[in-house]
């Protein structure tokens, strides 16, 4: 669903994913400019945060917050392509290599501007969170029409 706070600033809700578990939105456009909430593995599962189930792998956590993250840029008609920036917050530090290799997997032409943390999530076995900021620029001259939504509310 996409739900329009001011006429230049745009929720988006993709119906590819779960609704999300808190009272937040999956990513916010305004003009040309994205950002997708903190993404991971849980992003595409329904139901209660602490009874969905993730897999213990931290590279497939990675690789499922990274889809998550593709089903919203889609939705605006953007890639990692359109990605500047990445914040990734990790549970291990360990981890950080494979991360790194994904991030080049993902966006493999060229850097980003990034920052890493490692912290405590509030889902169990939770291994990673990723947000990011994408320059759209589709809509580098629009800012005052929202993205188009399917007729049931939902973006599709």
């Amino acid at each position: 669903m996409i739900r329009t706070a001011r006429p230049f600033i745009e929720a988006i809700n993709p119906s590819r994913l779960a609704p999300p578990a808190g009272h937040f939105d999956r990513a916010m456009r305004i003009g040309p400019w994205l950002t997708v909430s903190g993404t991971s593995a849980l992003t595409n599962l329904t139901g209660p945060v602490e009874e969905r189930r993730l897999p213990d792998d931290f590279r497939a956590q990675a690789e499922l917050a990274f889809d998550n993250i593709a089903v919203v840029l889609d939705s605006v008609d953007a890639s990692f392509e359109h990605v500047y920036e990445i914040h990734a917050t990790l549970a291990r530090a360990e981890d950080f290599g494979t991360l790194n290799d994904i991030f080049r997997e993902r966006i493999p032409e060229r850097g980003f501007v990034g920052s890493g943390y490692v912290a405590e999530f509030l889902g169990p076995g939770m291994l990673i969170e990723v947000e990011v900021r994408a320059y759209l620029p589709h809509f580098a001259d629009d800012t005052t029409t929202p993205h188009p939504i399917t007729p049931n509310g939902a973006h599709a």
